[in-house]
């Protein structure tokens, strides 16, 4: 018999497209960068703190000639606590003004991010902006109502004063990056450029070695200085506000904080 032999047809297989996860570890086209997102809105940015007193001014001037007088008294006394602007919008009249409708000393306040206790003193910038602002409508109220209210007398939102501040920021001083945090990072900035001169180190070194403290903030709180600078240095910027430090330049930087203070304390006195 004449043997046959076995043909096969060799089919060639089709290469299947990339797999999801082949074609994740394929390496992205750089694109280039972009302030707006895809549905036309801005990024989100850190918020900077001002960078001089004209920064200051320029904000204050503009809520001023506009007739904003609530939104002129949140900035100047937003700068002058220093507080979270969750902080600032839950203040109420009767916590700043005794029956009489005079000012207290204080304003002793909890925090609402850490719960804890602060007891901050009425300085002569917060007393100045609140007074302007309570003129503006006959110091006609509620003891128990907050401060910065929003058109519908109820407390005003942290997004309100985020746009409110953001829309004049953009405005008058478009190069900064201006929102409700602004507030805390200026009131940080000024006093760690204006604290200073404030100590003296070699003293307060001295002892530091002799108790064998740690760091410099334990014989700061120890001999009672903590508090003492801390409100000198919210009296400095009370001055700033008012324009009667003589400063205008922020040497600190832009993105301040409360450390960054203490920070500043303790570079001095090495």
């Amino acid at each position: 018999m004449e043997a046959h032999k076995l043909k096969t047809k060799i089919i060639p297989f089709p290469t299947p497209p990339d797999a999801p996860e082949i074609q994740k570890r394929k390496k992205a086209e750089p694109e280039e960068y972009s302030e707006y997102k895809t549905d036309g809105k801005l990024k989100a940015r850190p918020m900077d703190s001002i960078r001089s007193y004209d920064d200051f001014a320029a904000m204050q001037n503009y809520f001023w000639e506009n007739g904003n007088m609530r939104d002129w008294a949140m900035w100047t006394a937003g700068v002058s606590f220093g507080f979270r602007i969750s902080d600032l919008l839950k203040i109420k009249f009767g916590w700043v003004l005794n029956p009489d409708k005079t000012f207290r000393k204080e304003l002793t306040i909890t925090e609402k991010k850490t719960g804890k206790l602060n007891n901050f003193p009425l300085t002569e910038s917060i007393i100045h902006a609140l007074t302007e602002y309570f003129n503006s409508f006959g110091w006609d109220f509620e003891f128990g109502d907050c401060i910065f209210r929003s058109q519908k007398k109820c407390q005003m939102t942290p997004q309100s004063a985020w746009r409110i501040l953001s829309d004049a920021g953009r405005k008058v001083i478009p190069d900064i990056v201006i929102g409700s945090h602004t507030l805390r990072k200026s009131h940080a900035n000024i006093m760690a450029c204006l604290l200073k001169s404030l100590i003296d180190i070699n003293s307060l070194t001295a002892v530091q070695f002799a108790l064998n403290h740690s760091d410099f903030k334990t014989t700061m709180r120890y001999l009672g200085v903590m508090d003492k600078t801390l409100n000198k240095g919210r009296a400095l910027v009370s001055d700033f506000v008012l324009g009667k430090s003589g400063v205008n330049e922020l040497t600190i930087g832009s993105s301040a904080t409360i450390d960054d203070v203490m920070a500043e304390i303790q570079k001095i006195t090495k």
